[in-house]
Order: structure tokens, then C-alpha cells, then sequence
């Protein structure tokens, strides 16, 4: 991993993101770059969280988090500081990054 990457990148998990990650038992999770390919022209798209570890950990930067593995996509491009945070109902609830900003 590159050194610097952990120096000057930080990743935030909120409260909600915790517990659950607590419910759900898991104690990794990883963030990925979301490839749309239903379309004919490029969509920028926020970055996927998904809990548990990726299929090829290779191709990820890993961090420790408050006792959390996260995977960090190396096609993503490195930013200052992200936030993981819960979002939905009881039923349909996930992990996501909030303050992901698209530029045109």
C-alpha cells in the first residue's frame, strides 16, 4: 500500500453506519467505483459501499477504521477525508458515501 495514501486520506464512519454494521455482524466492508454500462454515454456515479470483504482485496487499499477493515478501491480517485454513513427504512437499509460531489 502506499504510505502516503494513509496519511493524507481520511475515512469517517458515522454512528449510524456502526450499529448497522453491528446488526448485520460484519466487521469489513468495502467501497467501490460503480461501473454503468446500460447506457450509451458515461455516467458519473457516487461509489457503492457494500459490507464484507471484495472478491479480489488486491485491487483495494485496506484501512482500519475504529475496528473496522475498510477496502478502498484503487480506481477511485483519492480524496482528503469521506464520510460512511446508513441510509433507508428498516427493511431496505444500507451503507453509502455522503459527501461524494460530482463535478460537470
Amino acid at each position: 500500500m502506499d504510505l502516503n495514501l494513509k496519511t493524507v486520506m481520511k475515512i469517517n464512519i458515522t454512528q449510524q453506519a456502526m450499529k448497522f454494521l453491528q446488526k448485520a455482524n460484519k466487521q469489513e466492508f468495502y467501497i467501490e467505483r460503480l461501473v454503468v454500462t446500460q447506457c450509451c454515454i458515461p455516467i458519473a456515479t457516487p461509489p457503492t459501499v457494500r459490507k464484507g470483504s471484495p472478491r479480489k482485496p488486491e485491487n483495494f487499499y485496506v484501512f482500519e477504521v475504529d475496528g473496522i477493515t475498510v477496502y478502498y478501491d484503487r480506481n477511485l480517485i483519492c480524496k482528503a477525508e469521506i464520510t460512511v454513513d446508513a441510509q433507508g427504512s428498516r427493511f431496505s437499509k444500507g451503507l453509502l458515501v455522503t459527501d461524494w460531489v460530482i463535478k460537470y
